[in-house]
């Protein structure tokens, strides 16, 4: 049997806040990703795709690494 290459990581993350929102929405997904550099780019892609927030204007607030549950 070989070796499961993909983790699952939990990805927190929200738009920046600004003077109009000063609290953001906060959105969590739980990803399989080889590492935490590619989780955290499966988040935005799919956020931008979800909720239309970019990298640039959001930041990461936690990324874990999480317990498989099948």
């Amino acid at each position: 049997m070989g070796i499961f290459r993909f983790h699952q990581y939990q990805v927190v993350g929200r738009a920046l806040p600004t003077p109009s929102d000063e609290h953001p929405k906060i959105y969590r997904m739980k990803l399989l990703a080889t590492n935490e550099v590619r989780a955290k780019s499966k988040f935005w892609y799919f956020l931008r795709k979800l909720k239309k927030e970019k990298k640039s204007n959001g930041q990461v607030l936690a990324i874990n690494e999480a317990i498989f549950r099948f």
